[in-house]
């Protein structure tokens, strides 16, 4: 009988030698009281928070061996580690080049992940061009020597001295508020400029120079100090991302917050200088110091969803490090929870409450994010010229609002198995196909455009010169006939220039008439008589200005509206609207149509008048006329947004209010006229338009911005 060969042992796995640098220090525990350690490289400046069983892994790294590394750790611990915990341990330590060597031993590892880093121009300007880094200084030598200079700041003696200048500043200021509010800039010459740009870059170093300071103070290192361009607009940083090394949570969050304090601590100097300067350009900018500089940069640093000051304060006060993506994670996990209910375990272990937290904040800065992105996409769409905006248009959508989407929907039909078996999946299917059918159903019909209700027939009267009022003719509400006096106005200079003319007049007519006797009067007696007809022209013209000066209604009607305190002996200019006559037998509306409500509409088509006075009747009103040209000239103010109304307007160069977007007139015959109008009344038309899908009508929206755009 043949014998059996004895089996051989597994061959033991080798555990990778750990770097010599590689720093271990204990950190601060998670909010659920779990001790943490941190892996500092202090070559590359990185930072990795492990916690209490895979530090106990790595104390025992000296066992060499996977197997005798599993065995150690059950025997001297409570920790049930498996070989593949181990493995995957490995891997981390692979990847983050905390390991002597690389996984194949081999130097072309390296080079691979060099080369994988490194991307060309095109792509890494495609990704960084919203934020690029530029570093300028390395700063800890000028740090740690200037560091006793400034520490006289970090006394409670410094807080209550800048406490002290604030409380008086603003109780200077407070009995200066008026003039401390419309403050005047000097900043209209190029020095004015230029010290404006000064101080605002001198309050941004001493941001910085907090934070830098602070996280010196402390015991950690401040590499480097130097700028990013945020959009294109340069912003001071420091990296003070070792304070990671720091286990106090009061520290850390003194580092965050150091930047805005030292900014607090300059607008309360200022808020007292403000009090004492004259006024000029040091008073300007301790007014922009004191004011805006601070407000501006609480607003942006202190926003948790973007990673400056305020998420920074924001991780270290919960205690959750790395808190962006840590909450993408669970984000992620929780909208397939909602959306599927697959019954995936959660991205890690938490509480409850951190874990809603951390949903809450990631869902948070999604939609933040779109709004953001969204936003500069249309800034540099109009900032650069049209080619150049539209490949950054497209730059801004794609890579970073469309792309993480088809990430995640690529990453729900990698998973679609998983999800098609739950009853939350068929029903957030059931609901994103009645939205669909809702979204293409032509069902809605229904335009409301903005618009207002007047008499058919109506005049404004304006004096045609300045004058003085000699009589007043009617009164408020005062039936009056077309012809009929309402005021009646004298001009002492049109009196003046009257009898001027008339003097002129006379003389010229007698020297004609005394020729026969005077050889000088025969021997001019063309020129005089040229004079003559001259001067009769400018006599008459004189004679109907005066003949103007009676102002008389210019339509059958009643006299609705007149300017207040009109009496005899007053002075008016020709601005002055004097009264406003209406015909009340005839209403009319008028509105305003935007071009994608344009399609709707059709001659014919009934609607309804509904006032914005909700004391004024609804009236039914029927389309009778449609622009086909948009408004030029605005010519309904009332519906203008300078003045109220609901169309965006603005004021062009010339003082003639413009509309923001294309609008066409719309004329409605009011079909009820039993109630009169009395004056005019704004509101909404709503009118029963040809029926339209969402999605259409959102085509069509689109289609008329790439058609206004389109031209090069």
């Amino acid at each position: 009988m043949p014998s059996v060969p004895p089996a051989q042992a597994p061959k033991e796995r080798k555990l990778p030698a750990l770097r010599k640098n590689v720093e271990f220090l204990r950190g601060a525990p998670t909010p659920e009281g779990v001790p943490t350690w941190t892996i500092v490289d202090p070559v590359r400046q990185k930072y990795f928070q492990i916690e209490w069983p895979v530090y106990q892994l790595l104390q025992r790294w000296s066992c060499e061996t996977v197997e005798k590394l599993v065995a150690a750790t059950a025997q001297e611990t409570t920790s049930r580690i498996t070989a593949e915990d181990v493995e995957d341990l490995i891997k981390f330590l692979y990847v983050n080049n905390l390991t002597e060597q690389s996984a194949s031993g081999q130097t072309k590892d390296y080079v691979d992940q060099e080369a994988a880093r490194h991307q060309a121009w095109w792509q890494w300007l495609l990704h960084h061009y919203l934020f690029i880094k530029i570093p300028l200084v390395h700063p800890h030598r000028f740090l740690h020597a200037t560091l006793p200079l400034v520490a006289p700041f970090y006394t409670a003696a410094a807080a209550w001295v800048f406490g002290v200048i604030g409380a008086v500043g603003l109780v200077l200021v407070s009995r200066q508020w008026d003039v401390f509010l419309s403050t005047f800039l000097h900043f209209f010459n190029w020095r004015g400029a230029a010290m404006y740009g000064a101080v605002l870059c001198a309050v941004k170093v001493v941001h910085e120079l907090g934070h830098a300071y602070t996280a010196t103070r402390f015991g950690c290192r401040v590499p480097t100090i130097g700028v990013a361009l945020m959009v294109m607009m340069p912003v001071l940083y420091s990296d003070v991302s070792d304070a990671y090394r720091l286990t106090s949570k009061r520290k850390r969050l003194a580092i965050a917050a150091a930047g805005v304090i030292a900014e607090l601590g300059l607008a309360a100097v200022a808020t007292l200088l403000w009090g004492f300067l004259p006024d000029g350009t040091w008073r300007s900018m301790a007014f922009i110091v004191a004011t805006s500089s601070w407000i501006m940069s609480l607003t942006v640093n202190l926003n948790p969803l973007m990673r400056f000051d305020g998420y920074y304060l924001l991780a270290d006060g919960l205690g959750l490090p790395n808190l962006q993506d840590r909450a993408f994670a669970f984000g992620q996990w929780r909208l397939r929870e909602v959306l599927f209910a697959p019954g995936a375990p959660a991205p890690e272990a938490v509480s409850p409450s951190t874990r809603r937290t951390m949903v809450a904040y990631a869902w948070a800065i999604w939609a933040y994010r779109m709004i953001l992105f969204t936003g500069i996409a249309v800034m540099v769409y109009h900032q650069f010229f049209k080619l150049l905006g539209i490949i950054l248009f497209l730059v801004e959508i794609v890579f970073f609002i469309g792309l993480p989407i088809w990430r995640e929907l690529t990453a729900w039909w990698g998973r679609r198995a998983a999800f098609a078996g739950t009853r939350r999946f068929a029903v957030t299917m059931a609901v994103l196909a009645g939205l669909l059918v809702l979204a293409c159903v032509p069902w809605s019909s229904r335009v409301a455009i903005p618009g207002i209700l007047q008499a058919k027939r109506y005049a404004t009267v304006y004096p045609p010169a300045s004058g003085r009022i000699m009589a007043v003719a009617v009164r408020q509400g005062q039936p009056v006939r077309e012809g009929d006096t309402l005021l009646i106005l004298e001009s002492p200079k049109l009196v003046k220039d009257a009898k001027l003319a008339q003097t002129q007049v006379d003389q010229l007519d007698f020297r004609l008439q005394r020729q026969a006797g005077y050889a000088d009067d025969r021997a001019q007696a063309q020129v005089i008589g040229e004079s003559l007809k001259a001067k009769l022209v400018e006599l008459d013209g004189v004679t109907e200005k005066q003949q103007n000066l009676l102002l008389r209604a210019p339509i059958d009607g009643v006299v609705v509206d007149h300017a207040d305190s009109l009496y005899p002996g007053r002075w008016i200019n020709e601005k002055l609207a004097v009264a406003y006559v209406i015909d009340p037998g005839q209403s009319s509306v008028a509105a305003l149509a935007s071009v994608e409500d344009l399609s709707l509409l059709a001659l014919g088509q009934e609607g309804q008048f509904i006032p914005n006075d909700v004391t004024q009747p609804s009236r039914p009103a029927r389309v009778v006329e449609i622009r086909d040209a948009d408004e030029q000239d605005f010519s309904v103010p009332y519906l203008a947004s300078i003045y109220g109304g609901d169309v965006s307007a603005r004021k062009d160069p010339h003082g003639r209010v413009q509309a923001e977007q294309s609008v066409y007139r719309i004329e409605l015959k009011v079909l009820d006229q039993t109630e009169p109008v009395q004056q005019v009344v704004t509101g909404l038309v709503h009118v029963t338009g040809k029926p339209q899908s969402f999605v259409g009508r959102a085509w069509d929206r689109v289609a008329a911005v790439l058609i206004r755009e389109s031209g090069f």
